[in-house]
């Protein structure tokens, strides 16, 4: 890598750029180490309440926003929300869904991936199409322990955010371009050894973000380590899904103050269990 990708929070033009041109960036410091905690925190009450996570693995929640409070604290934040609707060019948007991951010492890497389903091809087979199929940048993440390839976190694959970019030698997509595997192998590669494979490195507080499609993985974890985001979309992008309103968003919707309400005209929330 030799180019910036570490920007001020406060430097719209520059995040956009960076993502435009790299597929991914880091903002700087964008909420604080008290803040950090406290997310911390929350992510090991909603979790993992009875520590009950094993060694070598992860637990995801998939609606993070839907109780924790400090998460909402961020959009109460005029410099996050001014940044996270800058790069979706509306100020009128809605929270489009959330979560938290923990991972504990030696839950291996992930695979190489892309969360973006709106090249999926036939019936929409899960949840997630539904929700995944938009140009939004699709990371949004804080990486509360920082991210480094000595400690774990996450990398990225440049310029892998376009459609026109292709594998480097040696490796192909499948042909939904969401999973990057090695010739001659059918298992999903996960190493950080190809060319364009870069290891974010961040500390706590920084705003990790990547484009919808760019490939990206979680590293192997060498310690118990802690990541939530939230991502938006504009209130124009209606969604139809086939599932009701959970009982999880609206207890969500009615707990929040009124002058935050207005973000949750249009959300879905997710329901996991549905299958066509």
């Amino acid at each position: 890598m030799d180019y910036n990708i570490y920007l001020d929070k406060n430097d719209h033009d520059g995040i956009r750029q960076a993502l435009d041109t790299y597929g991914y960036c880091v903002a700087r410091q964008v909420i604080t180490l008290d803040h950090v905690q406290r997310l911390k925190d929350e992510i090991d009450r909603f979790v993992d309440p009875d520590r009950s996570v094993a060694l070598a693995s992860g637990k995801f929640h998939n609606t993070f926003a839907e109780q924790s409070d400090v998460l909402w604290e961020l959009v109460d934040n005029p410099e996050y929300m001014n940044l996270r609707t800058a790069l979706l060019g509306v100020t009128d948007v809605c929270l489009h869904r959330s979560a938290a991951i923990l991972r504990t010492p030696g839950d291996p890497a992930g695979a190489w991936h892309s969360d973006h389903c709106g090249q999926r091809k036939g019936p929409k087979n899960n949840a997630n199409d539904f929700l995944n199929r938009y140009s939004m940048p699709s990371g949004g993440w804080f990486y509360l322990n920082g991210s480094h390839p000595d400690r774990s976190g996450i990398a990225v694959m440049e310029y892998s955010h376009t459609e026109e970019w292709q594998p480097p030698e040696g490796f192909h997509m499948d042909d939904e371009r969401r999973m990057l595997y090695r010739d001659g192998d059918d298992t999903p590669y996960s190493k950080l050894d190809a060319p364009g494979m870069v290891p974010v490195i961040a500390d706590p507080g920084d705003l990790i973000l990547f484009s919808a499609l760019t490939l990206h993985v979680n590293m192997e974890t060498k310690e118990r380590r802690y990541s939530c985001g939230m991502a938006f979309r504009p209130k124009s992008i209606q969604i139809d899904v086939p599932w009701k309103l959970t009982e999880g968003a609206q207890k969500m919707i009615d707990r929040l103050p009124a002058h935050l309400k207005h973000y949750t005209e249009g959300y879905t929330s997710i329901d996991l269990n549905w299958k066509p």
